[in-house]
């Protein structure tokens, strides 16, 4: 068995979602291929349904591109994203919404198991709800879907939330924010929440026994 995941986890590191995305496909015991969208150049569906309508696959050429035919070959798929706004971030989205290419006459990746997660540091049931959502129209078998609320807002990385009263670490303390010294051990990490890694095991699991 082949699974593909994806992550849209942050530019340049390798964040809670990249290694919970990657630990799935690990734990799965199937052969795997990690792809990190946030290295990649592409867009939302540009509209071009001429191109993509007959083979049924998205024929858009970027970076993106190739994955398409990928996700449609494989027997499985993970897709791990940030929220932002409250949501799944513009990343992950555009590279969903050219799923579109699927969907003309019947929807070949239509059962495809998928098994989704998301990260962030307040709230996550708009981004799990919006995730479900968008996949539904394609009519794939979401196995399982991780959170993990990390409480680690963007304050602890910009430098100025001593200033700010609109950011994350306002909203989560208040007046307090602006007192708070940041250290390297606010940076939690998923693989020391014992009920996410009880979470991954367990949708790791799913696809193993497919």
């Amino acid at each position: 068995m082949k699974v593909i995941g994806f992550s849209a986890g942050s530019v340049g590191r390798e964040g809670n979602v990249d290694r919970m995305v990657k630990a799935i496909l690990d734990k799965s015991g199937h052969e795997v291929e990690f792809v990190k969208l946030t290295d990649m150049n592409y867009s939302g569906c540009k509209g071009c349904v001429e191109l993509c309508a007959r083979p049924q696959v998205c024929r858009l050429e970027d970076d993106a591109q190739p994955y398409y035919q990928k996700v449609k070959e494989a027997d499985a798929v993970v897709i791990g994203t940030p929220v932002y706004f409250n949501t799944i971030t513009a990343t992950v989205w555009a590279f969903i919404e050219r799923f579109f290419g699927y969907r003309h006459v019947d929807i070949p990746i239509a059962g495809k198991p998928f098994v989704l997660m998301v990260g962030g540091a307040m709230k996550l049931d708009f981004a799990v709800e919006e995730l479900h959502r968008v996949l539904g129209k394609f009519d794939v078998n979401v196995l399982d879907t991780v959170r993990y609320l990390s409480k680690v807002t963007p304050c602890f990385k910009c430098g100025r939330h001593q200033e700010c009263e609109i950011g994350g670490m306002y909203k989560m303390l208040g007046k307090a924010a602006k007192q708070v010294k940041v250290t390297p051990e606010m940076f939690t990490k998923w693989e020391d929440d014992c009920g996410v890694a009880a979470a991954v095991d367990a949708a790791a699991e799913k696809l193993k026994n497919l």
